[in-house]
Formats: C-alpha cells, structure tokens, sequence
C-alpha cells in the first residue's frame, strides 16, 4: 500500500506571556454545509460574513467626532441593521443581537433575534478574517451611495419615506434650534451639491456566522457579542469539554480585523495583537471590531460613488502589495506521493502566483499544506503623479490554490496620493486668532510590528520493501528402474527395464522491490520587522532668544526624526521607512500638513521654507500662539512589509513664552 503522510511544522511567531495563545481553530473558507466540521466542535467559514450597521445624525452643525454620541446624536432606527453579500444565504435560524458595541458598552444586554431583516448588497471582505482590505472598507461606509441605501432600508422597514426619518427632530443649525425640512438634513444632492446641513455617522461591526458543535445553534454575532456571549458564560468559544474551539476567529482574527485608529467620541483607540495572541474580553467590548465614517456638515468631504480601491499608497515610492493564498489541497513540489508511477515519473504541483502593477512583475511559487494558507507579495515602485493603479494577480499551476480561498485571478486597485500639496501658509506679522484654544493630540493607533512566513517543503524518504514470491523451476531428468510383474529368477536376479523422468527441484525467489513510501514534510520560517522612532522639535538656531527648549511665538522651529527597523527578513521582503508627515496644532492638527524631507537612512527633516529668509527647515509658530507647550505631531509612515504597512505617531513640544514682538526695542543709534 502505497502511503503519505503531511507533517506541518507550526512555528510560533509571538509569544506573550499575559495573553492565552491558541493551539487550534475550526475554521473553512469553503461554501456548503458543515457535516465535515470537526466532531465535537464549533465551525466557521471566513466567507460567511456581514456587517451590523447603525446610522446616527447630527443634531446640530457643530457637532464632530470629539462630542457625545449620546447626547449630541440620534440614532436613526431602533435597531442597527445588517448589511450582507449576495453570495451567501443566511440560515433561517441564524441567531443575532439587537444592540450596538456603543450600547453594550452604556449596559445593553444581549437580546437574542432570528435575523430576518438584512440588506443584500456587495460589501468588501472582512479584512484577517477573509482577506479583505480595510480600505476598501472604509471606501464602501464612506461613500454616500452606502448611506443613503442604508436609509431607504430603514425608511421601508419602518414603512414611512424617507423624510419621515428626520422630520420630528429638533436641529440646531446656525444657532436656531428648531424642526428643519428633512432636505436640509438628508444627504439630498440638489444642483450637484449634498444639502446636509449636519453630519450623519456610521458605524459598522464585522459579524461572522459560527455553527456550534450541537450542529442546532447558529450565531451571527460581532466580536463585542462573542465576547459578550463568552463572559457571561453563554458559551464557551475557547477549549475544553464545552469549549466551541472558534476562539481564533472570536477572540483574535474578529477584534483585529477592524479597530479605531483615531479616538473618536471618547472611545479609546484599542489597537491589534499579534496574530494568534487572545483579546480579553474586557479588551473586545472596549475596541475590537469595530469602525466609524462620518459625513461632514454642509457638503464637506463628500464621497459620492467613488471608485473603491484596496490599498492607498504615496506618490514615487516604494511599497509591498500582498495576497493571501488558500490551499484546498496540499500544495507540494512534486506529485511524487500520488502513486509509484508518478514517482517515477514526477510533474510540477507547486502554484505559481504572479503580480503586477505599474510596469512592474513577480511570479512566485509557493507550497502550502491543506487548510493552510500563506501571503504572497512583491514590491513595486509607485508612479510620481497621483491617480488609480491596477494590480494584477493570477494564480496558475496547483488548482488546489485561490486568492483569498475563492479565486484564481484578482484585479487590485491602488490608490496613489500626493500628500505635498497642502502645506501650511505664510504666517504673517498680523494675524490674529483671539479666540484660540490649545487643542488635544490626535490618538491614533501604531502598527510597530509585523509577522509573515513561508511554507516549505521536503521529501522524506522511506524505503519500505514490496515482496513479490515467485518459484523458480529447476527441472532434472531423473532414472529409475521398472520391474516386470512376473517376479526374480531362480539365480536371484529381477530382471527390468530402465525408466526416466522430470523433476522440478526448484524453488521459492522473493522477486520484490523497493518503494519509497516516503512523505512531504513543511516547514514555516517566520518573519519579523519591527519600526522604533524619536523625534525632537527644537527652536530654529537661528532664535535669538530660545533658552533650551523655550522660545517666543514667531519664530521658527526645526524638527529631527529618526527611525530604525529590527527586522530578519531578506531585503526583498521589506521597505525602509520613507515618510513623515507633519500636523500643526494652530490648524487643530488637521487642514495643513508638511511632508518632510528624507536626508538620511530613516532620517527626516522639515524641507526648505520658501518663506524663510535664510531657507532653512523650519515651520514658523504663528506670533498671536498663547504661552504654553507648542507640540507638533506626526505620523512616520511607509515602512511595507508583506504584512501591511507600519507606522508609529510621535510627538513633541516646545515651550512658547512671550512673542517675538518682546524682542523688539527702541533705542538711540
């Protein structure tokens, strides 16, 4: 019997001690039933997803991200509602929840549903979960065309117009508080101009349908009620006697897949673990699985109908793109292990994947064990205009390979911006700002770390010897002598005659043979990359007055940021660290930004200002900024990596005492 046998060698990539690793997850990214889950376990598909969706409006013009939601807002509908894509139907007994991550967080408990109200539409993939990208996520919720099914379907569940929905709320826009027509708050476009006179807000929340182990319960639930579900000791999603074993998707892959990077509302940026490493679920119903896209008041930033795109990258730089491949099959050099004829004569199994984008190419052939998957990537350069760029991605060879576990062919868009085009203006002599107020600090979230690996696979032999019995004659002619019947004569003799005949004296030969009933073994090598940074602001050497770190207001400053990378990947698996921008805290870290100039490995200075007489690296402090810490922020970025891009957020601060003015003297000649 001719045998195989796959061995995976797992490597594990992180390790932390405070936080619960898990050893296995009952995953498929197939379609179809689950009569093949794991006995005994709880069962999921990636490709089995949907968004729970809530809407709020605005209840004045002057509301934004930094008021309370609670009071400063209303939530369109009673209940959020579920957003999902036409290549899945949903169960008919498939079990949600009627609440929001922001009203579990105020005290909502879980309220059990059959979920039979859903929109049917094409949301992009959930990013970890099913290899979606987050910008494309946040594309699809930013884009009016989202919003404004979202209420319809609110209006025709509710069976009213939609005017209905905001036509008894009291608004308050330029100071008069009052029952506004609803064209002044829907996203209505008259003469190609959005007419909403507040903002509108929405938040999405993953949701993954699970199939527990008694094969009767169905969940479609957020990562917030998994987490729920798991602390108050409805299910056990982890391991154990009663454990689902589905912990990897909801207390991992789910939280991580989407997460604020910004605190808005006061909610605090909870970001990523490494891969594999538990949330608390304390931690998840805090910030895990969760985003937010705001409409702006008055027609601002609108995205109407935009073209969606998977990645946004900067102009004239170089950049890592990756795809995830899934493997049905074992995917092995060879088909050596099919039969003792393919051994003898092997062909090629492995999957060739190969990209491009913007002239540039790789193909790459990969191994990958059944169930696994493995992310392939190549690094190209980006144009030096802004604009859409496609990246093409094909997979040939081993069938048992798909992008992302459903296809073999995928057309990426790449968004290229050019971030140098809106920086700060001249600051002069006479500018005033009297009603100024010290704003707080962007809290964005890091990305400092990332993990990938590559499959590989050996043969290892094992000769094992096939009997095959054979006799082997050997035939002798052999005499003998045949009596007559009639007996001896008187004299003694016994007369005859002489006989012959064939004999086979052969014998038993093990005519066998060798088979080599060896079997694949893989091996994953696991990567890192790490980004550390500083970063000092500094009065320009050119203030005459600056003690150390204090300074007048008018003045210029000088800003030094250095970064480092640890990492042990080869240099074709990573890029270094290639932009800085800057935010101002008199634009309220927003509006204006500089880009700074790379000097150096990881080295970035502010670029010459054209405004300054010397053309130094400097950004002038405005001369009316009050006393107090002035305190630049900025966001290194563009460190790709096949894991994502990483950045880190840095700030610092110098302290303004007096203005420039204070300098200034009259005295005789």
């Amino acid at each position: 019997m001719y045998r195989r046998i796959i061995t995976l060698v797992l490597a594990l990539i992180f390790v932390i001690s405070s936080f619960s690793v898990y050893a296995d997850d009952n995953a498929d990214t197939g379609e179809g039933d689950t009569n093949n889950a794991l006995k005994d376990k709880g069962f999921y598909r990636g490709s089995e997803y949907m968004y729970k969706v809530s809407v709020y409006v605005g209840l004045s013009d002057t509301v934004d991200k930094h008021s309370n939601i609670s009071s400063d807002w209303r939530m369109i509908g009673r209940d959020p509602i579920y957003v999902k894509p036409s290549s899945i139907t949903l169960p008919s007994n498939v079990i949600g929840s009627t609440g929001n991550k922001i009203e579990y967080q105020q005290g909502q408990s879980l309220s059990p549903i059959k979920i039979t109200q859903y929109i049917t539409d094409n949301p992009p993939p959930i990013p970890i979960i099913n290899g979606g990208s987050i910008t494309s996520v946040k594309s699809y919720f930013g884009d009016t065309a989202t919003l404004n099914m979202l209420l319809n379907n609110y209006a025709s569940q509710q069976g009213v117009a939609r005017e209905a929905l905001v036509s008894n709320t009291t608004f308050t826009i330029d100071d008069k508080t009052k029952k506004y027509p609803a064209k002044d708050i829907l996203p209505v476009k008259v003469d190609g101009v959005y007419q909403n006179k507040v903002p509108w807000l929405i938040i999405y929340e993953p949701v993954i349908i699970s199939y527990l182990k008694d094969r009767t319960t169905i969940l479609a639930f957020t990562a917030t009620e998994y987490a729920l579900a798991q602390k108050l000791g409805y299910f056990n999603f982890k391991s154990g006697s009663d454990g689902q074993y589905i912990a990897g998707m909801t207390h991992s892959n789910l939280p991580n897949s989407i997460f604020l990077e910004e605190s808005w509302f006061g909610f605090p940026v909870t970001g990523a673990l490494p891969q594999k490493v538990y949330w608390s679920e304390d931690r998840i119903i805090a910030g895990g699985g969760w985003g937010m896209r705001i409409l702006k008041a008055n027609s601002v930033e609108v995205i109407e109908n935009n073209t969606q795109y998977d990645y946004e990258y900067r102009v004239d730089t170089d950049v890592i793109t990756s795809v995830r491949i899934y493997a049905s099959a074992d995917i092995t050099p060879d088909d050596r292990h099919k039969s003792e004829e393919a051994y003898n004569n092997p062909k090629k199994n492995t999957a060739t994947i190969t990209m491009a984008a913007n002239g540039y190419s790789k193909s790459t052939e990969a191994v990958i064990p059944s169930g696994g998957s493995e992310l392939v990537w190549f690094k190209w350069h980006t144009p030096s205009s802004p604009g859409m760029v496609e990246i093409n991605v094909s997979v040939s060879g081993n069938s048992a390979a798909k992008i992302d576990g459903t296809s073999r062919s995928a057309k990426l868009i790449g968004k290229v911006v050019d971030l140098s085009k809106n920086p700060p203006p001249n600051p002069t002599a006479n500018d005033r700002n009297d009603n100024f107020t010290i704003p707080s600090l962007p809290q964005k979230s890091d990305k400092t770390t990332a993990n990938w690996g590559v499959y590989s696979c050996n043969w290892i032999p094992n000769w094992v010897w096939h009997p095959k019995w054979e006799w082997e004659s050997n035939w002798v002619k052999k005499y003998y002598t045949y009596h007559h019947s009639g007996g001896c004569k008187e004299d003694g003799s016994c007369p005859g005659h002489r006989r012959s005949r064939w004999v086979d004296q052969g014998k038993w030969v093990d005519n066998g043979h060798w088979v080599d009933e060896g079997h694949w073994e893989y091996d994953y090598t696991s990567y890192y990359t790490s980004l550390s940074a500083s970063m000092n602001l500094d009065p320009d050497s050119k203030v005459p007055t600056s003690i150390e770190n204090t300074m007048k207001s008018g003045y210029g400053v000088s800003i030094d940021v250095n970064s480092s990378t640890n990492t042990n990947a080869p240099s074709s698996h990573i890029t270094y660290a290639q932009n800085v921008i800057t935010y101002f805290p008199e634009f309220k870290y927003d509006t204006y930004w500089r880009v700074l100039d790379r000097i150096g490995y990881g080295h970035f200075n502010f670029k010459e200002n054209k405004y300054s007489t010397y053309n130094s690296r400097v950004h002038f402090i405005p001369i009316w900024y009050p006393d107090g810490n002035y305190t630049v922020y900025a966001e290194l970025i563009d460190l790709w990596t096949p894991d994502g891009m990483l950045r880190i957020n840095l700030n610092d601060e110098v302290n303004i005492q007096g203005n420039l003015y204070d300098d200034w003297h009259i005295g005789p000649k």
